[in-house]
């Protein structure tokens, strides 16, 4: 394949998962109501607002720059998909955590990011976004 055919691949990996998670939570809001998938939509947003509040604070202060590194946005956003995959689908986590280390891989084909930058995105990111999903998930069962 190319290496237009490769990008092509790339760049539609993150509207596919974002396809796959508003269809499940749909499914999730109309199978627990509308509390389940208001909470979960809750848990995407501030995961999203999290990572990009650390792409800003390393634009501003050079944070991976300074070790050689670029933030990876596409990895951050990307883990925000995954976060609620792992969290609210079960019978997806599995292909789901695959499906992140595929493009991780096409991300190093096509050079986009090294694989430093995305080990290090993630250590970064994915336990404040699993924090954000699960604690939005736990709030569904708390009176308010």
């Amino acid at each position: 394949m190319t290496f237009e055919q490769w990008a092509f691949i790339t760049d539609l990996y993150t509207p596919m998962i974002v396809i796959i998670c508003v269809i499940s939570m749909v499914k999730l809001e109309r199978e627990q109501g509308m509390r389940s998938g208001l909470f979960s939509l809750s848990g995407v947003l501030l995961s999203t607002a999290f990572i990009y509040a650390v792409m800003f604070v390393d634009n501003t202060l050079e944070i991976w720059p300074a070790f050689n590194l670029d933030y990876s946005t596409h990895t951050a956003i990307a883990l925000v998909f995954i976060g609620y995959f792992i969290v609210y689908t079960p019978k997806l986590r599995g292909v789901m955590v695959f499906s992140i280390v595929g493009y991780a891989l096409l991300m190093i084909h096509q050079k986009y990011h090294t694989l430093s930058d995305i080990i290090s995105t993630t250590i970064i990111v994915m336990p404040v976004i699993l924090l954000c999903q699960y604690k939005c998930k736990l709030a569904v069962n708390t009176k308010c």
